[in-house]
């Protein structure tokens, strides 16, 4: 029976790191989509640039700034006692941010799609902005939420680089699956690499499957 210690370590991280994602993409496109400064296109660049940018300098940057020798670090340890270095802590944070660009690109595509005559319409019948996006946006944007989540938690799933470097390899507390694989490989056991390869391909087409699938319905019902 093979440990699976690295499976739940995995789906705890991702699945605590998607709820955040989810959370904070919603509310980073709510605000984007009515933003219309001139800054727009700047702040859209800083929240892309974990796709751009390797892993690993993502997560060096993480690596400075949660540092007990950074401020931002020591406010974390001595008010919150909270530790992100080396802890399944920081590998949920490498997760978030690899994946926030994700849900937010989804998403704000999402609300994009929207027509705005009929938040026109709303605003007209004296529709509150908060009404609006309750009742009109989400629900005509629920098809790339959902994408958006699913791939933010296909991607916080597969994280590696930026998670090494800000949580570590610690057996029973940060080996993630990717890490997992990588280490066992390094220690010449393929055998036993092979098992979370094949879990995470297996997953990795389930993912794309069900994007597709939502994508052909959609273009079915247009």
């Amino acid at each position: 029976m093979p440990d699976l210690t690295p499976l739940w370590i995995s789906v705890k991280v991702t699945l605590i790191s998607t709820i955040i994602v989810c959370i904070l993409g919603i509310t980073l496109a709510k605000l984007m989509f009515n933003y219309k400064g001139k800054l727009k296109p700047i702040i859209e660049s800083v929240i892309m640039l974990p796709i751009v940018l390797p892993p690993t300098v993502m997560g060096f940057i993480l690596l400075i700034i949660f540092s007990k020798n950074q401020f931002f670090g020591q406010l974390l340890d001595n008010v919150f006692h909270i530790n992100v270095i080396f802890s399944w802590i920081g590998a949920v944070i490498a997760a978030i941010i690899v994946s926030l660009p994700l849900m937010y690109q989804h998403v704000i595509n999402g609300f994009q799609a929207i027509n705005p005559k009929m938040l026109n319409s709303a605003r007209t019948m004296g529709a509150s902005e908060g009404k609006i996006f309750r009742t009109i946006v989400l629900p005509l944007a629920k098809r790339s939420i959902f994408s958006g989540v699913v791939m933010s938690f296909a991607r916080g799933l597969g994280e590696f680089g930026a998670t090494l470097m800000i949580a570590g390899y610690i057996p029973g507390l940060t080996n993630t699956l990717p890490l997992e694989i990588y280490f066992l490989v390094q220690s010449g056991e393929e055998h036993k690499a092979w098992l979370w390869v094949i879990v995470l391909i297996t997953f990795a087409i389930c993912v794309i499957s069900t994007i597709n699938l939502l994508n052909q319905k959609h273009h079915k019902w247009e």
